[in-house]
């Protein structure tokens, strides 16, 4: 068992001094024609080129689903002075609100209806 764990020791110091010199030891040069280098170019344009094609037609495709939730939300639900309130909910509060107005309205004229009798 000893000499199983020295070897499997020896071997990871092997490995580690490896990796410590390998940024320095491990240069590749390669040389390419001119012809290759502008195929490859090519490629490396028509791929970059897809890409932004892929990439626009995607966002487009998620401004889109934005602007359709917008859009179902506006319908849902309109604004009034900064509060959403659902479309009947909206007409029940105004139809209170200028009932409640007018029916304050009345009872100021009767009141000085009383007083002044306007009415006689």
């Amino acid at each position: 068992m000893t000499t199983i764990s020295k070897k499997v020791d020896t071997i990871n110091q092997h490995i580690d001094k490896v990796l410590e010199n390998a940024p320095t030891k491990l240069k590749v040069s390669v040389n390419v024609n001119d012809a290759d280098w502008q195929k490859i170019q090519e490629l490396f344009a028509k791929e970059r080129q897809w890409m932004t094609a892929q990439m626009q037609m995607h966002i487009r495709e998620v401004n889109s689903m934005f602007a359709d939730e917008r859009k179902k939300v506006r319908e849902r639900y309109k604004e009034y002075n900064g509060c959403y309130l659902g479309h009947y909910a909206q007409w029940f509060f105004w139809f209170f609100f200028v009932l409640g107005i007018v029916i304050f309205g009345l009872i100021i004229f009767l009141l000085l209806d009383s007083h002044y009798h306007w009415s006689k």
